[in-house]
């Protein structure tokens, strides 16, 4: 069995390795297939191919060697396009369907027949396989559809070839067939080949045209037409199939003797041609002379291939074309030939040579040269020696005959002329007159020069300038011999007898005749040529009235002078005659040509420029006028407002500027046109005047009346106050003398008006005096300001003032129905005919004490208020009523731990009053030594010292507004107030007083040392100040509430180090108060304290606030550590509290009264540490945003890790760095 499976096995492993029957590909060539594969072994006749239907078996099928390539013959037509198979025996192998390619044999043109390039031509395509795809096939014309194309079958109807027509052309041209995708070979063909027939010659100018006649040439288009003359290309301007026009380059030059080679490719078939020449130029006409040139006329001009010989000498050089005068559109058909030839060519045999036509010879033979007068010098009157310059003077011919020259003068023949050379020559010209005289040379051929004419000379006056000296003239010439002899006229009228002068300079005026205008001026003198200019008078103002005028309204001017000439006396045209103020154009009236009128608006200043233009060319001279000064007649003080009136202000406010005491002062004009004004409150009494423009008024001594504005306060009725009145011009100087203007107040009782008194008051600044109100009254009062300046004195205006009714501050308290004995801090009151309230309830028997306090008997029994505010006190005096929301009752508040039995409890506040040696909110802590007083920086933060170098810092670090519902609304940071006020009143007591950029808050800190224990009263709440403690009085103004439901937060950060290593174990800072933490509790915080190491730092907060100078009780709490600002404030190496007392909405202020102090508590001894340093564990508790981290370490394992102290030492920078 084993032996089966092996050998099965062996069998399978051979029959992998035998080849299969396959196609992998197959390629046409004409009629052979070639397929390539495997498996056709090497029987030829046992192989076999099948295309669809068709079979291809032995003798047609041939074998390689390889038994992978086999290769058949297919039928020629019949063969369509199927699905090749190869079968051997048995095994058939299906490649797919694929294409036959068909197969082009030839094409047979129509008898007598040819393809032409201008008409369509047909021809018969023969070839094989043409329906292979059973459909026919498609004939290509380079590779495009024939559509013209019609089946020629010879057998069964299968086509074999196909009769076209295809389109007329040049060149040659590709046929295929495509059967399906299949496309056959090619077979080139070609048009009919061109042919020149005759060649139209050109003239030798650029871009003339050669027309090329023949056969076969490119029909339609000039694309594949190609013509070069003598193997360089030139332009094909158009063609057409038996046309060609080229463009002809003159540069050209024949290579082969006088003809070009011409070459055509039209289409890739080339012909060529010989027979291209130039034509011969010749003369239209016999040559001529004209001004000394010599001109020559030409048919077929072939100028830049011909030289020009005259008497052996080139003198092409001399010459140049020109467009034949009538004919210039016709260049290549005609030119005229003008030269000019140097004196040094003479007559004699005159040919032009052509170098490039077939013709190279044209004669004139003989030319002869006209003698020619190019220039002859000024004829004096009485005649004399003249000089003739100009060429052809020839004595001889070119023959070597003589040339009798003859000088014809006004018809009269002279030979006694001097030949110089044939370029010079002299004459004596008899004397004579007139400049019609006519000269000219002849020569004995009779070439006779155009007549020369000539002119006898006169002496000339010359102008050279003419200078318009206000209405006067200054003339410069020369020549202008005798004045008196001169006539000298200007436009027409005569002027002479206005002039003086000397040959070169003629002085005219100073002033013209009447009439006289722009336009010739003319100088004539017997026997000399009169000399004349064409001159524009500019116009010249004589005067102008008014010459002053009212600001205040339009005036007419009056313009006189002359030469105002409207219209132009030359040309007749109208002068833009204008007339400028101030370079301004103004309207004008021109009455007549010595009178303009102009309307003169109102306005200011002195100085203004008037002159007129002619055409902005001639601008006459200037003459000023001006408005007439301000003057100040009248000066009307209302407050701070003044009022000028006078004459001659300004129209406009801006052309009147007040100055007082020298200082510009923004003014308006009022609807009467006198000048306000407004003087700040500082000024003092001085000069006033007005400038308007840049005239300025009379100077006006002026004396400020004071005015009364404000003052800092009401004065008390017991005569006690120190005000401060505050109001305008309370300037103690002269503006002149700059001594001190006396000024004194007087003060007068509505209830006594007949008694004056007069305060003692000190000059503070211009705008303020401090005044002591000693006089004892009550009700109202006037105040009066009096100033005397040298002789006058002003009085104020009355300022009505009142007495400050009783101002009651705060009160000491009871509890609800507990009659009692209750004291008031009042301000302002006089102990006669007193009476106190409580709420509706009468305080019975009230008497003076010290301290400005009321004690009187309450009988408590008036209900508190349920909406937590504080009860009305009213104080009445002398009829005067002070009331203020400031009476809460008493309530009971325990003392933490009952003071630890070391103290007395006040349950009033809920503070211990320690017995002496004890210490701490709790009377718990033995007193300790006395520490360092604490200190208070530049920006308001104080540090208490404690024990061992730990410090405590207390400071205001942001002012927080929220909503109702805790959310933040505005937040300003105590970093970026701008401290205007920092006062240090002692060492240890300061008092700052700053604001915020682009915000209203003001804030006001008082910060106070306490050396000593001592309870203060602050709202009527009792508060014990331990020993050296810092006490803060924080004033908030001016907070601008988003909505009168927020609260604003002042929130205190109490700062110490996080941990604290004694020698025994790391402890962290802790703190303890008697509320727990967070914004939402019912309790407010009283004391509070920070214990870091063994030392600690207590702060106390009064439960009520001041609030808008009302008594309201006060909130204040520690803030959850999971506010915001804790991330704003928090370090890993400080422990920080932040602190919130809580005001609600104000209009003005609120004040509130924190306290700091700090203490050191025992600590354990060094053998207590010693004993117990392995016994306790060490327990840190880490706060964080989320909670508490606790960290407990046993004494086995500390003791282990404190065999070595750097090992301590490692762990306690541990723990202090350790983050939650």
């Amino acid at each position: 069995m084993n032996i089966i499976k092996l050998l099965l096995f062996i069998l399978l492993i051979q029959l992998v390795f035998i080849d299969c029957l396959k196609i992998d590909r197959y390629e046409q060539l004409k009629k052979t297939i070639t397929v390539y594969g495997s498996g056709f072994g090497s029987d030829a006749n046992a192989l076999s191919f099948k295309i669809g239907s068709s079979n291809y078996n032995s003798p047609n099928v041939k074998i390689d060697i390889s038994d992978s390539v086999a290769s058949f013959v297919i039928f020629p037509n019949g063969q369509f396009n199927g699905l090749l198979q190869v079968i051997l025996g048995l095994d058939i192998y299906d490649y797919g369907n694929i294409e036959i390619t068909p197969t082009l044999n030839s094409i047979i043109l129509s008898t007598g027949g040819n393809l032409g390039t201008e008409y369509p031509s047909q021809f018969m395509v023969i070839g094989d396989n043409f329906d292979a795809s059973g459909i026919g096939a498609e004939i290509l014309y380079n590779g495009i559809n024939i559509t013209d194309c019609k089946e020629n079958s010879w057998t069964n109807l299968i086509p074999t070839g196909y009769a076209c027509t295809i389109p007329s052309g040049v060149g040659s041209f590709v046929i295929s067939a495509k059967v399906a995708s299949k496309v056959s070979n090619n077979i080139t063909m070609w048009y009919d080949p061109p042919g020149i027939q005759s060649i139209f010659p050109v003239i030798s100018y650029s871009g003339s045209l050669i027309t090329i006649d023949g056969y076969n040439f490119e029909p339609y288009s000039k694309d594949k037409t190609i013509v070069t003359i003598d193997d360089i290309e030139v332009e094909v301007e158009s063609s057409n199939s038996s046309k060609i026009q080229v463009k002809h380059d003159n540069t050209l030059k024949p290579i082969n003797g006088n003809t070009f080679k011409i070459f055509v490719n039209v289409g890739g078939q080339n012909i060529t041609h010989y027979s291209f020449f130039y034509y011969k130029f010749s003369l239209i006409s016999p040559p001529n002379q004209n001004n000394g040139n010599d001109i020559f006329d030409i048919f077929n001009p072939n100028w830049d291939y011909t030289e020009f010989i005259l008497n052996s000498v080139s003198v092409k050089n001399y010459c140049k074309i020109n467009p034949y005068p009538g004919l210039e559109n016709q260049p290549d058909l005609f030119a005229r030939l003008i030269c000019d030839f140097p004196p040094s060519i003479i007559s004699g045999a005159a040919y032009f040579t052509d170098t490039i036509s077939r013709f190279d010879l044209v004669l004139f033979s003989p030319y002869v040269s006209i003698p020619s007068t190019q220039q002859i010098n000024d004829i004096p009157p009485n005649g004399g020696e003249i000089t003739f310059i100009g060429k052809h003077f020839d004595s001889t011919m070119f023959d070597g005959s003589p040339n009798n020259l003859v000088i014809n003068y006004n018809g009269k023949n002279y030979t006694d002329y001097n030949l110089i050379n044939n370029t010079y020559m002299t004459f004596n010209i008899p004397s004579g007159i007139g400049s019609n005289n006519y000269l000219f040379i002849s020569s004995n051929k009779n070439t006779t020069q155009k007549p020369f004419i000539v002119s006898y000379s006169l002496p000339e006056i010359v102008i050279y300038s003419i200078i318009q000296k206000d209405q006067g003239l200054i003339i410069k010439g020369s020549n202008f011999n005798d004045i008196a002899l001169m006539t000298i006229t200007l436009s027409t009228i005569d002027i002479s007898s206005t002039c003086v002068g000397n040959s070169t300079d003629i002085t005219c005026g100073p002033i013209l005749p009447a009439g006289v205008k722009s336009g010739e001026l003319l100088i004539e003198s017997p026997g000399y040529k009169s000399a004349s200019s064409i001159f524009y008078l500019t116009p010249v103002i004589t005067s102008i009235n008014p010459k002053s005028f009212d600001t205040q309204t339009s005036n007419t001017l009056t313009i006189t002078g002359v030469y105002f000439e409207s219209v132009d006396p030359i040309s007749q045209k109208t002068n833009n005659l204008q007339v400028f103020v101030d370079n301004t154009v103004l309207l004008s009236v021109l009455v007549d040509l010595k009178t303009i009128l102009i309307t003169i608006s109102p306005g200011v200043g002195s100085g203004h420029e008037v002159k007129v233009s002619l055409n902005q060319t001639r601008v006459s001279n200037i003459e000023t006028f001006t408005y007439f000064p301000p003057t100040i007649s009248n000066r009307v003080q209302s407050d701070n407002q003044f009022e000028v009136s006078g004459d001659y202000f300004g129209t406009n406010s801006q052309d009147n500027k007040v100055y007082y005491n020298n200082i510009l002062i923004d003014s308006k004009l009022s609807s009467t046109g006198n000048i306000q004004f407004t003087l700040l409150d500082n000024f003092s009494n001085g000069e006033l005047y007005i400038q308007v423009g840049n005239q300025k008024s009379n100077i006006v001594l002026t004396v400020l009346t004071p005015i009364i504005t404000s003052i800092s306060k009401k004065p008390y009725v017991d005569g006690s106050s120190v005000i401060t009145v505050s109001g305008r011009y309370f300037s103690n100087l002269n503006y002149q003398t700059q001594q001190p203007t006396p000024m004194t107040f007087e003060f007068s009782l509505d209830n006594d008006p007949s008694i004056s008194n007069v305060l003692s008051c000190n000059y503070i600044n211009s705008i303020s005096y401090s005044c002591k109100f000693t006089t004892v009254g009550f009700g109202n009062a006037n105040l009066v300001a009096t100033k005397t300046d040298e002789s006058t004195s002003l009085k104020s205006n009355t300022f009505s003032i009142s007495y400050q009714e009783p101002k009651v501050i705060q009160s000491t308290s009871l509890f609800y129905q507990v009659p009692g004995l209750i004291n008031i801090t009042v301000e302002s009151y006089s102990p006669n005919s007193l009476q106190v309230f409580v709420s509706n309830s009468e305080c019975t028997n009230p008497i003076v004490l010290l301290n400005k306090q009321i004690q009187c008997n309450y009988n408590a029994d008036v209900p508190p208020n349920t909406d937590g505010k504080s009860l009305n006190i009213t104080v009445i005096s002398n009829q005067m009523v002070g009331i203020n929301e400031v009476f809460y009752y008493n309530s009971r508040y325990e003392c933490p731990n009952n003071c630890s039995n070391h103290g007395t409890c006040n349950f009033i506040n809920g503070q211990c009053q320690c017995s002496n040696g004890w210490q701490s909110n709790d009377c718990s802590q033995e007193k300790q030594q006395p520490l360092p007083e604490p200190t208070t920086d530049d920006n308001g933060k104080t540090t208490l010292n404690g024990n061992d170098n730990i410090n405590f810092t207390v400071s205001i670090t942001y002012l927080r507004e929220i909503d109702i519902n805790d959310k933040t609304v505005k937040l300003l940071s105590l970093k970026d107030i701008q401290w205007n006020n920092r006062t240090q009143i002692s060492k240890t007591d300061s008092y700052f007083n700053g604001t915020f950029e682009n915000d209203s808050v003001q804030v006001e800190l008082d910060v106070s040392y306490y050396k000593n224990e001592e309870n203060i009263d602050f709202a009527g709440d009792t508060i014990l100040i331990p020993s050296n403690s810092m006490k803060y009085i924080i004033v908030i103004s001016n907070w601008n509430f988003t909505s009168s439901t927020n609260n604003l937060q002042v929130i205190y950060n109490s700062q110490t180090t996080a941990f604290y290593d004694d020698g025994c174990v790391i402890i962290q800072s802790n703190s303890s108060s008697n509320a727990n933490e967070g914004s939402k509790v019912s309790e407010s915080v009283t004391w509070f304290q920070v214990v870091s190491g063994n030392s600690a730092m207590d702060a106390k907060f009064s439960r009520r606030m001041f609030v808008d100078e009302k008594v309201r009780m006060a909130s204040v709490s520690i803030l959850d550590s999971t506010d915001q600002l804790y991330t704003l404030t928090n370090r890993s190496d400080t422990f920080n509290k932040l602190i919130a007392i809580t005001t609600p909405y104000f209009k003005s202020n609120v004040k509130l009264d924190p306290s700091f102090s700090s203490l050191i508590q025992p600590s354990k001894s060094t053998s207590e540490c010693k004993e117990n340093k392995w016994k306790i564990p060490l327990i840190a508790v880490l706060c964080s945003v989320g909670g508490a981290t606790i960290i407990g370490i046993s004494a086995a394992m500390i003791y282990k890790s404190y065999k070595n102290k750097k090992l301590n030492e490692k762990l306690s920078l541990k723990l202090k760095n350790f983050k939650g």
